[in-house]
């Protein structure tokens, strides 16, 4: 029996086998040779009884009374971050599963990548996975500086973890300043129009706050020219001049081999130069794939924290973060020449066997323009199947004819769009997007469970 919520105020009574997916908050009794599994923290009393067992993943903060029983602590920093979030399942399209134990250990790998300070991209709700419980899980786990887009995102990581530097990627736009005094956070400046905004800002309001300068070293980069940062820099030599952070953008970041990666890192390290002893930074997730010479003061990985590829052509060397898992509403067939009743841009080549599944766009999940050139794929029973014609807003189709267990294709039963042998970058190339925008379209409507491995 799994639990994922307890009444407040209410004891819990153990009396057989029970797994808790989150904390437990109340009094507990475990009755005699009873299991009680808690896949987070317990903060109330707890007794055990003979012969009782229990396992908790997190840490217990409360009277404990063992009368013969056994108790296992693990400690599990991140324990405390199992939460199930949106709609109950019985009633979402989908089921989302996110390993924040997974977040936290790539994080933990692209550090160990480096001899300067790793940074996390949490921007855009995390990649869609959940800024909150993300963020708190990364400062956990040792992270002390954050980017984000907007200053609603960088008040979300200051709640989730109050020591950390925070800078906003998009900047200030005019009269925020007070925004980002009130939440100790700093914004990076692209243009000269934006510095003196902020100038007057901290000038009228004593803030002395920083900022973090962004120069183009490229092409159609946002950020200050290289002729304008030069200028700037016998202003600003140092970060107690204002400028925390000195910081660009490579172009060609996945072609390790391009000649102009090299170019702008030279440019780069010119800059650095003049700005002395104000840090910088320029690697991204792929960036930091290109060795020490792109590291500089500090990197800032986003994607690959959620589990996308940062180096294209070579095996992924990070952990996989979500499954995402629908259930199916119908299964019927199709005579050949027939087509989908919702879907008259796919016509069946042979007498086929259609499972129509729970979870469209609606969702996220993305949806191709030609519905003959289809290469999407679902895994039902354990087995990859083709997704056939164009994903509606609500569902989509299975062929499921080639399935050796017809059983593993019916009503009621999950199919894996997300995990095991389907990676996002998968489910991205043959929708012929990003893993980007797989990862932020998802958790709409989806029932969400973050959890910690």
């Amino acid at each position: 029996m799994i639990r994922t919520a307890q009444v407040e105020n209410t004891p819990l009574i153990v009396s057989s086998h029970l797994d808790v997916n989150g904390s437990v908050l109340n009094d507990t009794v475990v009755r005699k040779k009873s299991f009680l599994h808690v896949r987070g923290n317990l903060t109330g009393s707890l007794t055990i009884e003979m012969g009782a067992s229990v396992v908790v993943e997190g840490y217990v903060d409360g009277k404990i009374t063992n009368r013969g029983g056994s108790l296992v602590v693990n400690n599990n920093a991140l324990a405390s971050f199992v939460k199930v979030d949106g709609p109950p399942e019985a009633e979402s399209g989908g089921i989302l599963k996110i390993n924040l134990s997974a977040i936290a250990l790539n994080w933990k790998s692209l550090a160990r990548r480096t001899a300067t300070e790793c940074a996390a991209v949490v921007r855009a709700d995390a990649y869609g996975c959940g800024m909150d419980l993300v963020a708190s899980a990364l400062a956990k786990s040792g992270c002390k500086t954050f980017f984000v887009s907007n200053l609603a995102e960088a008040k979300r990581v200051r709640m989730a973890a109050p020591d950390a530097t925070v800078y906003v990627l998009n900047g200030l736009y005019p009269g925020t300043g007070p925004g980002f005094a009130e939440i100790n956070a700093q914004p990076v400046v692209s243009s000269l129009t934006e510095m003196a905004e902020w100038d007057f800002f901290v000038t009228s309001s004593g803030w002395t706050g920083g900022f973090a300068l962004n120069v183009n070293i490229g092409n159609n980069r946002l950020g200050v020219s290289v002729e304008e940062a030069a200028a700037l820099a016998t202003r600003f030599s140092s970060a107690s001049d204002g400028i925390t952070l000195l910081m660009s953008h490579l172009d060609h970041i996945r072609s390790t081999e391009n000649a102009h990666n090299d170019r702008q890192i030279k440019i780069f390290r010119g800059l650095r130069l003049l700005f002395r002893s104000i840090p910088a930074s320029l690697a991204n997730s792929a960036g930091i794939f290109l060795g020490p010479k792109g590291h500089f003061d500090l990197v800032r990985p986003g994607s690959a924290l959620y589990g996308i590829n940062p180096s294209p052509g070579s095996s992924n060397p990070m952990l996989p973060v979500i499954e995402l898992q629908a259930r199916i509403l119908h299964v019927g067939d199709l005579m050949r020449g027939e087509t989908l009743a919702f879907d008259a841009g796919w016509t069946a080549t042979r007498n086929t066997r259609i499972a129509v599944v729970s979870l469209g766009y609606a969702d996220g999940y993305p949806r191709t323009n030609n519905a003959s050139e289809n290469s999407l794929q679902a895994i039902v029973g354990g087995t990859l199947c083709p997704v056939v014609g164009h994903v509606s807003m609500d569902r989509l189709a299975i062929d499921v004819t080639d399935l050796s267990d017809p059983k593993a294709a019916r009503r009621g039963e999950l199919v894996t769009l997300i995990g095991g042998q389907i990676a996002v970058d998968d489910l991205a190339a043959a929708a012929k997007v990003t893993g980007y925008e797989v990862l932020a379209n998802l958790r709409r409507r989806l029932h969400t469970v973050y959890y910690a491995s």
